[in-house]
């Protein structure tokens, strides 16, 4: 028998029913037998991790078991205490939590499925048995650098492998009769065809697949968590933006150029057809690319989480007689997590003495600047700089002195009986990371602590959920020096707005993250309709350019918004400043029009452990979805009235 006989016979077995569904049997039984054995292990071990319990205290006895304020405290520290031991178990736990292999043994199910029912079984078979022949023996017996080469190049292929399978899947979703479909799956052809798209799909492979080996081992690990999550998260979401704009606007210009269409139109494709179905081919393909990178980052970040941290001599093991390594603690409770965070409540200023206020500070500017006009928008100027010196105020510390803050809105921490934390961060001098502050910090209901920071850093100070009083509101003295000692520091202390917030848990990391993708595909399913609505009456290039405006204006919103909250078109004694209003009257339509956008978010709130609630996921999709369905509408109409026949795409 000839080699290509034996090939012929090879593809025919991968082709065959029988053996589909053989191989099927067998992935779907290896993948239920991997799970179970690692959750009966995890099990197993699960008994002998240390657990923290909370034993009674002697009862009280005397005059103290009737002192009501001596019983709320008491009920307070247990209740605090409990939520510090559940706290504890449950980070302990996560050591031998097995939803993680579940989820990867379903995705390698699920990408080896595909596969074998394409007829590429044995195929990928024989890849799989050839890279594990030749890196396996690079990954055992080789030095440090061959065995990071070796991690590379099997993050490479998996990844991949996985690719071209989803790919695969995604033409046979789009094989209905349908023009619309018909449509989208050219589109996925034409995914693979271009070279521009082969460009950026082999590139998000290549960095997704070296991000890990780049990691410095020294750091903290959460630092490497966090890092991992940015560059993995948010650069793999970049690389599928800039191919979303390219393969929208190249799909639709291209084929008008060339006169494609012609042939496209002739047949009974109504013009919403043909742009639904470019848009769909386009939203699938970024589907896949965002499930392939989002699958590798969540992998690749439990097995990070379950790396050694600073101070453990072993995974969720603290060196010494310490319970748990501050590093272990802050990542488990502020970066793998979904938490919600309340900021201090800002004292509502009594309207007569800020008119009074505003009134005398007018007054003396026009004394300064007799052209000064009394309008609206100068009293709103003036009020405004007098709300930022009133918060200035309330967030500085003098030395010896104490501010109080009152966080409302906890009643939901309260139910949960979720440990609470408080970040804080604060400036004082000139910032000198060498130097050390004593802070005091009472929180109402438990006792007071003294801590030496450094300033410009977030540190964070636990907080039991029993101090929270039954209107929700949680009551913390900030003190600038040891008052246990009488010894203040020697600057005052401030603390930037966002440095100073009480945060607690509300969900996994893993709900949050499947709510980030989800967030992330509908912004890639909006910046295609809007590629594809530039490109059915723009050339190439120019669809490209206004493609890449609208991203870079929705992208950076959030920032031009906080911009113009310090950007004044007039000068201090009234003259406008015309250059600035000209560029105020350009920007704040475009901050407000992407606002939306800009507040979204989703790997800034995925790096620092913020909840995206459901809500906001449907609020977002609300959004999106009727910002698509009228560009879709426009992008038709303006397809309907295109002289498509005179067209050269000129």
């Amino acid at each position: 028998m000839s080699i290509r006989d034996g090939f012929a016979r090879f593809d025919r077995i991968q082709h065959g029913f029988l053996f589909k569904v053989v191989a099927s049997v067998v992935i779907l039984l290896a993948a239920v037998a991997g799970v179970v054995s690692y959750a009966v292990a995890a099990a197993a071990a699960a008994q002998e991790l240390p657990r923290l319990e909370v034993t009674d205290a002697e009862p009280a006895s005397g005059e103290q078991a009737k002192d009501p304020k001596l019983a709320a405290a008491r009920a307070a520290e247990r209740a605090g205490l409990e939520a510090i031991a559940r706290s504890f178990n449950d980070i302990v736990r996560a050591r031998t939590e097995w939803t993680t292999v579940a989820v990867g043994a379903a995705a390698a199910a699920g990408v080896a499925l595909i596969l074998v029912w394409l007829g590429l079984g044995l195929s990928m078979l024989a890849l799989i048995l050839l890279n594990v022949a030749v890196l396996l023996p690079m990954q055992r017996w080789g030095g440090p650098g061959l065995r990071g080469l070796a991690f590379f190049l099997g993050c490479a292929w998996v990844l991949t492998a996985s690719f071209v399978a989803l790919m695969q899947a995604l033409r046979v979703l789009f094989s209905g009769p349908t023009p619309v479909l018909a449509i989208a799956r050219n589109v996925v052809a034409e995914a693979v065809r271009m070279r521009i798209s082969v460009v950026f799909i082999v590139m998000l492979v290549l960095v997704l697949a070296a991000l890990p080996t780049v990691l410095d081992p020294g750091t903290p690990l959460r630092y490497r968590v966090q890092s991992f999550l940015q560059y993995g998260s948010g650069g793999s979401f970049t690389i599928i933006s800039i191919l979303v704009l390219f393969l929208a606007a190249g799909s639709v210009a291209f084929e008008q150029r060339d006169k494609i269409v012609w042939q496209t139109m002739t047949k009974p494709v109504s013009p919403w057809s043909y742009v639904l179905g470019k848009w769909l081919g386009v939203c699938g393909v970024a589907a896949v690319l965002l499930a392939v990178s989002s699958t590798g980052v969540f992998v690749f970040s439990q097995y990070l989480r379950n790396q050694p941290a600073k101070g453990e001599v072993a995974p969720f093991v603290a060196a010494g007689e310490r319970m748990m390594s501050e590093d272990r603690l802050i990542l488990e409770t502020q970066v793998l997590v979904a938490r919600e965070s309340v900021r201090p409540t800002i004292p509502v200023a009594d309207e007569k003495e800020t008119d009074a206020l505003v009134n005398a500070r007018l007054d003396a500017e026009r004394r300064v600047s007799p052209d000064l006009p009394d309008t609206p928008d100068t009293r709103r100027r003036i009020r405004d700089d007098l709300d930022k010196e009133r918060l200035g105020r309330m967030l500085s510390i003098g030395p010896g002195q104490y501010q109080r803050y009152v966080f409302e809105g906890l009643g939901a921490a309260a139910r949960l009986s979720s440990p609470l934390a408080l970040r804080y961060k604060f400036n004082a001098g000139g910032n000198d990371p060498r130097a050390t502050y004593r802070v005091s910090l009472w929180v109402h209901g438990a006792q007071a602590t003294v801590v030496e920071a450094p300033p410009a850093q977030f540190l964070t100070h636990p907080v039991s959920p029993g101090t929270i009083q039954p209107d929700g509101a949680v009551v913390i003295d900030v003190g600038n020096g040891d008052f246990d000692r009488s010894i203040p520091n020697a600057e005052t202390i401030s603390f930037p707005p966002d440095g100073l917030d009480l945060f607690y848990p509300v969900s996994s990391f893993r709900s949050n993250y499947l709510r980030v993708v989800l967030v992330q595909w509908m912004q890639l399913a909006f910046l295609a309709i809007v590629a594809i609505a530039a490109a059915t009456f723009l050339s190439f290039p120019v669809a490209c350019l206004v493609s890449f405006g609208v991203l870079l204006c929705a992208e950076g919103a959030s920032f031009l918004n906080a911009s113009l909250e310090y950007y004044d078109y007039r000068e201090t004694g009234g003259q406008i400043i015309y250059h600035r209003l000209l560029i105020r009257a350009v920007a704040v339509p475009i901050g407000y029009l992407f606002k939306f956008y800009g507040e979204l978010a989703p790997t800034a709130n995925l790096v620092s452990g913020k909840n995206v609630p459901w809500t906001a996921v449907a609020q977002a999709g609300a959004i999106m979805g009727f910002l698509i369905g009228l560009m879709l509408t426009v992008a038709s109409g303006i397809f309907r009235r295109r002289e498509l026949a005179t067209y050269s795409g000129q």
